[in-house]
């Protein structure tokens, strides 16, 4: 913490003593040093975290898994894209995300940083590419379905970091995992070179319903580690990334695994069972245990569906509430 100027630290020295004389001679000397170059802090995230807090809506009933969607539509209505093709308040927070230089943060504020700039990108560009060119108001069902002149949705250059444009594959690879070691193709193809924290991937948010989910909270540097664990538990819980079978005693896992192979040792994923038993459900991690299960009985392919959040359909006038609803 800076101290203000009208209260500066002396120290309290008894005058004439050796110990005062040396004791201001360096004070002096340390005066005359040239101060040190101040580190750039953590970007604003206040109008991103109001963001998230205003269009995610949590899912779930008491003792189900968390759950969220993302209200892109609503979005998509709230900043009149429609009739501008512009949203002013995307455009201000990509300013306040994209405009600063990672080079000046330190290893975790970096993280933090590339994980809410990455979501926040995603954000951006589904809801500024939600409705199906030329098909009124139908939106898109998936990410991957949207493509357009620079690309498609994962392989368009979107954001510009200290001069150079990057794609969210490219971001993704660059700053998330700090992976330089290869170009990804235009698709983005060509899996990662170098592997980084597992953990990862559950704090990214691919717009579509097998990635990490979406959470109304923004990374920080101080509490990068407890917000990843959590983001890793709260993903394992659900059927989308793990489907556990008690009956049989066997579990199936999605394919997404195999997509990140390099975060679990390449292709054989040995890295995937450790994972489970740290932060899989207590019941997966009894029936691996039981069951002495060294892998998955099978992988099932991941689920890209958009992950929007629905609204419920408005009631008839007279129509009676459905008790039974679980919302």
């Amino acid at each position: 913490m800076r101290l203000p100027s009208t209260c500066p630290l002396r120290p309290h020295l008894a005058p004439g003593s050796a110990f005062a004389a040396l004791a201001l001679a360096g004070l002096v000397l340390f005066a005359a040093l040239p101060a040190a170059p101040a580190r750039a802090a953590e970007p604003d995230y206040s109008g991103y975290q109001a963001l998230l807090r205003q269009y995610i809506h949590v899912l779930g009933n008491k003792g189900e898994p968390w759950d969220s969607r993302f209200d892109y539509e609503q979005l998509y209505i709230d900043e009149k894209i429609w009739q501008t093709k512009r949203a002013e308040r995307l455009a201000t927070l990509h300013t306040q995300l994209l405009s600063v230089s990672p080079a000046t943060m330190t290893p975790r504020e970096r993280t933090a940083w590339s994980l809410n700039a990455y979501n926040f990108l995603v954000i951006e560009h589904m809801t500024m590419n939600l409705l199906v060119p030329g098909r009124r108001f139908q939106r898109f069902d998936s990410p991957r379905q949207v493509k357009g002149d620079g690309g498609t949705f994962f392989a368009a250059p979107l954001a510009q970091v200290d001069g150079v444009w990057h794609s969210l594959t490219g971001f993704e690879r660059r700053f998330v995992y700090g992976d330089t070691a290869s170009t990804p193709t235009a698709d983005g193809t060509i899996p990662r070179e170098k592997g980084g924290d597992p953990r990862l991937q559950f704090g990214l948010c691919k717009a579509a319903m097998c990635s990490g989910l979406i959470s109304p909270w923004v990374f920080r540097a101080d509490s990068l580690d407890v917000q990843l664990d959590r983001a890793t538990r709260l993903a394992l819980a659900l059927p989308r990334w793990i489907r556990l079978d008690e009956a049989s005693g066997s579990f199936m896992a999605s394919n997404r695994f195999f997509d990140e192979r390099m975060d679990f040792g390449g292709a054989q994923l040995p890295g995937l069972m450790p994972l489970l038993q740290k932060y899989g459900s207590s019941k997966l991690q009894k029936t691996i245990k039981k069951q002495k299960l060294t892998r998955p009985s099978m992988f099932f392919e991941p689920d890209w569906k958009l992950n929007q959040f629905d609204h419920p359909a408005p009631k008839l006038p007279g129509e009676v509430k459905d008790t039974t609803s679980k919302h």
